[in-house]
């Protein structure tokens, strides 16, 4: 008898401690397993610089291993997709531009809905630039204007992807100027840097933080930003808007989590990523890679998400009608 107490009292034991084991496994969520940060572009463009600002410090801050995975095949379907097939635990997520997230969404047919998609935390504001090597001949707007009037798409850009970020302010541009380039298709940021200092294009389209490094070395010169004002790390770069052509569109970099995922993980996630970008530490990498932070929140996300969804409605049935 006294036998059989002693193992019940053991079994009772041992179920108290299993189950306080198991709470605290579920209030220090997500230390269970490496964060990923999945970016459906290839390596050394600005989201996959931003997620790695963000990735960085915020190893410490979580106390556990964030990766970033770089997956630009199909055109970033291949890394949007992949987040889909993950289990909802908040421990896969998508870090992107609206580009081949809304954009692609809106001009073809993908798996999935823009309401499966949750914006959790904003990295940055980015801005579609223009730019040439320092030897280029196009030194102005209106040089690169005068050029493309007098042999229309003689000047080839470099844009990144089809629709993309960069690509959309071009399109834009060519129908308030009336003129027309060869546009060429890339992977990214990066290698529409790449085809610039390898002399393949005459001109890139890509975003500040992705050019810094060659405006720096002297190697590239910025022709134009697409914004309201000014870029502060491209101070002499002047806007589209004051050279008189109506090209606004700046972007986001933000995280995303596919809808699902439990609240509390989203809240936790939601609190350090925010800490982790107001941090002396993603200040250092931001200031490094010239790359202005903007940690917005899910509310704030959330407006910006569905007002970018609500603009492109309208520029993208616009490009339609041409």
């Amino acid at each position: 008898m006294m036998k059989k107490r002693k193992l019940v009292l053991l079994a009772v034991a041992c179920l108290m401690v299993f189950l306080v084991c198991s709470v605290g496994e579920a209030t220090d969520f997500p230390k269970a397993k490496p964060i990923r940060l999945v970016v459906p572009y290839g390596a050394g463009g600005g989201v996959d610089i931003s997620s790695r600002i963000l990735a960085t410090p915020a190893q410490e801050i979580l106390g556990q291993r964030v990766d970033v995975v770089c997956m630009p095949g199909a055109g970033g379907q291949e890394g949007i997709n992949f987040v889909l097939q993950q289990p909802r635990d908040g421990y896969t997520l998508l870090v992107t531009d609206y580009g081949p997230l809304v954009t692609t969404a809106l001009t073809e047919e993908v798996g999935y809905d823009l309401s499966d998609w949750v914006p959790l935390v904003q990295i940055t504001e980015v801005v579609p630039t223009f730019f040439v090597l320092a030897e280029s001949p196009i030194k102005t707007v209106e040089d690169w204007v005068k050029i493309a009037r007098e042999k229309p798409e003689s000047l080839t850009v470099a844009h990144g992807r089809h629709l993309s970020v960069p690509h959309l302010p071009l399109i834009l541009f060519e129908k308030v100027s009336g003129i027309k380039n060869t546009h060429v298709p890339t992977t990214g940021g990066s290698e529409a840097l790449a085809f610039v200092l390898g002399k393949k294009v005459d001109m890139g389209a890509s975003v500040p933080s992705t050019i810094a490094a060659t405006v720096g070395a002297g190697t590239t010169r910025p022709v134009a930003v697409c914004s309201l004002e000014r870029v502060a790390t491209l101070p002499d770069t002047p806007t589209m808007k004051e050279l008189g052509y109506d090209v606004v569109l700046p972007a986001w970099y933000t995280v995303f989590a596919p809808k699902g995922v439990p609240e509390e993980a989203l809240a936790t996630l939601e609190a350090k990523f925010i800490e982790t970008l107001k941090s002396a530490a993603a200040a250092e990498m931001a200031g490094k890679a010239n790359v202005l932070l903007t940690p917005y929140g899910r509310d704030k996300t959330q407006g910006l998400y569905e007002g970018t969804i609500s603009s492109l409605k309208t520029i993208l049935a616009d490009i339609e009608k041409k």
